[in-house]
């Protein structure tokens, strides 16, 4: 058997562009995305501390650092400047849950990765 679970957690970035006139994703540089393991087209999770909203859409990567911009129609729900988190999901064998660790990325305020690191509560 199969389970869905975390596979990684890019937490608390910060929107820096949101642009309607795209046909929909969420594009983040390439730091982000090799830190976290997230593959560029990948279906992610974005959770929006600043207001509660949570999409479902797909990672594209960026070649601006830093930058982090929700497109198309998920625009009208977050706005420059919302803190939100990137979560994505694998499938695994449920017999690796136990060993299995998903990656959670740290950044500073400019969206730069301070830490990429196995998620553990401690």
């Amino acid at each position: 058997m199969f389970c869905q679970i975390l596979k990684a957690k890019i937490q608390e970035i910060t929107v820096t562009e949101s642009n309607i006139n795209y046909p929909g994703s969420i594009s983040m540089s390439e730091e982000l995305l090799n830190a976290s393991g997230i593959k560029q087209f990948e279906l992610v999770h974005v959770n929006n501390k600043t207001n509660g909203t949570r999409i479902i859409t797909y990672a594209v990567k960026n070649n601006q650092k830093g930058h982090v911009t929700i497109n198309g129609a998920a625009s009208k729900y977050f706005q420059k400047g919302d803190t939100i988190h990137v979560l994505a999901f694998a499938l695994i064998n449920e017999l690796e849950i136990e060993t299995f660790k998903p990656t959670i990325v740290i950044t500073d305020k400019e969206n730069n990765v301070v830490v990429s690191k196995p998620y553990a509560f401690e």
